[in-house]
């Protein structure tokens, strides 16, 4: 499909005159799992219909959802990565549970309109419900997942201390407000003063450590790091070269090497939940492993919310059923 094609920066090439769903993101075709665990269901349900990946930059998004309202052949999908709080304005009508959210990550089409939804949140909790109840929790992050997650830590662990951290405190204080935050928390204002506390869980919300080159002209990539780290002062190199973005950001990955094993260190027998999937083992998880803690990855949680997402754009019910064809 030509005209689709004028909005993405990758390609993508659907079957003329076939309805189609999307994950739209910065690039999801990097990376993304949806494609692969929604067309796993879409052939064993014998349908011809199938999810492609959307690169799409944030100057060409806006003309990019009006040209999927309008066009019939289009269903739905998934928004990931950095869309999920943009996407909000786009849409006609947003979920009262994804409203309070703020984020979303799901859309389906219905009569050229667009309604927004959120599935992280039934994910997130299916990895907490393997979690024994945890008395003090630290969290990083308060971006399109994390509102999710930090609201399903909320309601499963709800006699919990909260100490929360993120770069924009402003934002992280909004967010709590509009959930109606009645438990006890604290909002820690810099990095260096988490190791004045200790904790029995802590949870990454955020993109450190997802392993993914970003930038248009230059790049960086995250998986190096470790959300213990301010990471404002990171060098952008050229071309995607591992070794070369090592070498020139070598004290600075040194440096969040030695506060993340200092944090492990001083942490014995804390459960860490990082909900990134890709790598399986982030540097935050490969050092709480190191410390034998037990970890939990973002793949369970991933699986999860594309489940509850492919239900709600195909219109099916059967939970069970989605979730044993995407396994």
């Amino acid at each position: 499909m030509k005209n689709i094609n004028r909005f993405i920066t990758n390609k993508i090439n659907i079957k003329k005159n076939l309805n189609y769903s999307l994950i739209i993101g910065l690039t999801p075709s990097k990376g993304a799992r949806s494609p692969t665990l929604w067309n796993k269901v879409y052939k064993k349900n014998k349908s011809r219909i199938r999810m492609y990946p959307a690169d799409v930059e944030k100057k060409k998004l806006k003309n990019f959802i009006e040209f999927l309202k309008k066009d019939a052949l289009f269903l739905g999908g998934s928004i990931t990565a950095p869309y999920k709080v943009d996407m909000i304005k786009f849409c006609d009508t947003i979920n009262p549970d994804a409203k309070k959210i703020g984020s979303i990550n799901t859309i389906v089409k219905r009569n050229q309109k667009l309604v927004g939804y959120n599935t992280d949140y039934f994910g997130a909790l299916s990895t907490l419900k393997k979690i024994k109840y945890k008395k003090k929790i630290l969290i990083f992050g308060c971006g399109g997942a994390s509102k999710a997650v930090i609201l399903a830590i909320v309601k499963y662990f709800k006699n919990s201390n909260l100490t929360l951290y993120n770069r924009n405190k402003k934002k992280l204080s909004n967010f709590l407000k509009k959930i109606s935050f009645t438990k006890k928390f604290s909002i820690i204002n810099n990095l260096s003063s988490i190791n004045k506390k200790k904790y029995d869980l802590i949870v990454n919300t955020t993109s450190i450590g997802f392993d993914s080159w970003v930038g248009s002209q230059k790049f960086e990539n995250l998986k190096y790091f470790s959300p213990f780290s301010k990471l404002s002062s990171i060098k952008k190199i050229n071309f995607k070269v591992g070794s070369n973005f090592v070498k020139l950001n070598k004290d600075l990955i040194t440096h969040d090497t030695k506060k993340v094993d200092l944090f492990f260190s001083k942490n014995k027998k804390i459960d860490v939940f990082d909900i990134i999937y890709n790598p399986k083992k982030t540097k935050l998880l490969k050092y709480a492993k190191k410390y034998r803690n037990k970890i939990y990855n973002g793949l369970e949680m991933n699986l999860i919310q594309a489940v509850k997402a492919f239900m709600i754009v195909n219109n099916i019910k059967n939970f069970n059923s989605i979730k044993k064809k995407m396994i």
